[in-house]
């Protein structure tokens, strides 16, 4: 007999210890971690432009939401599976996907599903003139 289950596909555990329960009165949506891995105003860092960053967005979270109007961003989905606001526009997105998101533009990624959704992106400063 074949008996397959996908964790996506099935309701989590809803025990006070889980965190699911733990946040679900939080007043604020954004639930992550970031971490900073090439960053030029660190001063051991040789990059002068590009800014790498890693970010596990927990399930039921979001990010802050932000523009940059000096930056242009890359975003290359690692895990999990979500949903990206560039300026108007809603993309669904999964493991594998790469999005681009212009210089001055809003965005912000919200966690779907059971399991963490893992971005890693790249920042970079561009001149005054290129915008």
């Amino acid at each position: 007999m074949k008996y397959v289950k996908n964790i996506q596909s099935v309701s989590p555990d809803l025990d006070p210890r889980s965190l699911r329960d733990r946040v679900k009165n939080r007043d604020k949506a954004v639930l992550r971690d970031t971490y900073y891995l090439i960053n030029p105003e660190q001063k051991d860092c040789p990059s002068r432009r590009l800014t790498l960053g890693h970010t596990t967005i927990y399930p039921t979270g979001t990010t802050t939401g932000h523009s940059h109007d000096d930056m242009e961003e890359v975003y290359y989905v690692v895990f999990g599976k979500g949903t990206m606001i560039v300026g108007e526009d809603a993309y669904k997105i999964e493991q594998g996907d790469a999005l681009y998101v212009p210089p001055g533009v809003f965005h912000t990624t919200k966690q779907a599903g059971n399991m963490p959704l893992i971005v890693v992106w790249v920042t970079c400063k561009i001149e005054p003139s290129e915008q």
